[in-house]
């Protein structure tokens, strides 16, 4: 495994880590901790609200024995998830507010996790001015943080957000809080935000891509990804995709949602490889132009779920993926015969028409997707029911 320091921390962090969002269930989940452990990984994100709630618990018993082998990151937030506030959820996460609140949340997070110091507790979701202004008021949500860090429940301040790049360094800017490191998306899909990754790279800062692979679009064996990486080269897009983003300069690491052990060991593999040439990297985003011509990269949905339940019962995520490969020619036919399967086989929550436009969704989404226009537009090109 390759590490990287970050300056402001002192840690060699592998340029692969472990995001906790996307676990399955608990033996699963344990095994791919343990696996990424044995192979170097030694960064790891969670939250409370990741797994459905099962994450921290699941990471504790796969830390189990190995935690000085670990970074274990932590983190909560003043906001929803998305663009708003809430009321105060210990369980997700979210809506902690003021000090108190902080204090008792990074101590929840340390039982349920099972250990008695953290590495760095992170200001979660700072996706709007609004989330950001209410966690650094006097009195609230940072105020708990810094107090907590001075009394040694943990050692550094993280910031994580969707924002674009003018934002990100304003916050960093403004912030009566030094951050040590910022968690922000980067992907060969979008690799915007490089503004944000040189400011923070001169200053010492560690900077964790997210969304790696698209929300775990890059990963799937759309036939667009597949004929690129063959020409690249390359094993898979998952490959070219971590490389690309693990190995940009400025970034230290990439954060990929790991469900199963087995990818932990494709992850490691990839950025064992080293980054990918100036040549590849530059052939691999050529190589997206095909996708942009007919998507806009900011209606790419990265499957994080902070949309919520949909009151008509649709799988918003997996629709909008659908939708994204039914507009690229060389993946629509594909993505075609893909519904048509799901529709046989009775999978329900595919159908666009059952949107109506009541934009729940919109609200809590951070990368403030048209979900609802998405929708009346998928209408148009999904196969019609026999």
């Amino acid at each position: 495994m390759k590490y990287q320091r970050v300056p402001k921390t002192g840690w060699d962090v592998s340029k692969l880590s472990f995001g906790c969002m996307r676990f399955k269930d608990h033996d699963t989940a344990v095994a791919a901790v343990r696996k990424a452990i044995e192979l170097g990984v030694n960064y790891f994100d969670v939250a409370p609200a990741y797994g459905g709630g099962n994450a921290e618990p699941f990471l504790a018993d796969g830390i189990k024995g190995l935690r000085d082998k670990a970074i274990i990151t932590a983190k909560s937030s003043p906001g929803n998830g998305g663009d708003g506030l809430c009321d105060c959820n210990p369980q997700a996460g979210f809506g902690i507010r003021t000090a108190d609140e902080a204090r008792r949340q990074i101590e929840r997070s340390m039982k349920i996790l099972g250990v008695d110091h953290l590495d760095m507790y992170q200001f979660w979701a700072c996706h709007s001015d609004a989330v950001f202004a209410e966690g650094v008021k006097p009195g609230g949500f940072m105020d708990g943080v810094l107090k907590a860090r001075d009394e040694g429940l943990f050692d550094y301040i993280g910031i994580t957000t969707h924002s674009e790049s003018d934002a990100i360094i304003r916050y960093l800017k403004e912030s009566p809080y030094e951050f040590d490191m910022v968690t922000l998306p980067f992907h060969v899909l979008a690799a915007t935000r490089t503004k944000a990754i040189e400011y923070c790279a001169e200053r010492g800062i560690g900077v964790v891509a997210m969304n790696p692979l698209g929300g775990g679009r890059l990963g799937r064996p759309a036939v667009v990804f597949q004929k690129l990486a063959r020409q690249l080269g390359l094993k898979s897009m998952t490959e070219g995709a971590l490389r690309f983003a693990a190995g940009f300069d400025g970034v230290t690491t990439a954060l990929n949602g790991i469900t199963f052990a087995e990818q932990a060991v494709e992850g490691a593999a990839a950025v064992d490889r080293g980054p990918l040439s100036a040549d590849a990297a530059a052939r691999l985003k050529a190589g997206m132009e095909e996708i942009h011509k007919f998507v806009n990269p900011a209606h790419f949905c990265t499957d994080c779920g902070y949309c919520g339940e949909c009151p008509e019962g649709l799988v918003i995520p997996t629709v909008l993926g659908l939708y994204t490969d039914l507009l690229v020619p060389s993946s629509a036919e594909s993505a075609y015969a893909a519904i048509q399967k799901r529709r046989a086989a009775g999978e329900a929550g595919l159908d666009p028409a059952a949107c109506t436009a009541c934009k729940m969704c919109e609200g809590k989404c951070p990368n403030h997707i048209p979900v609802s226009q998405l929708m009346a537009a998928a209408v148009e090109r999904w196969p019609k029911s026999e």
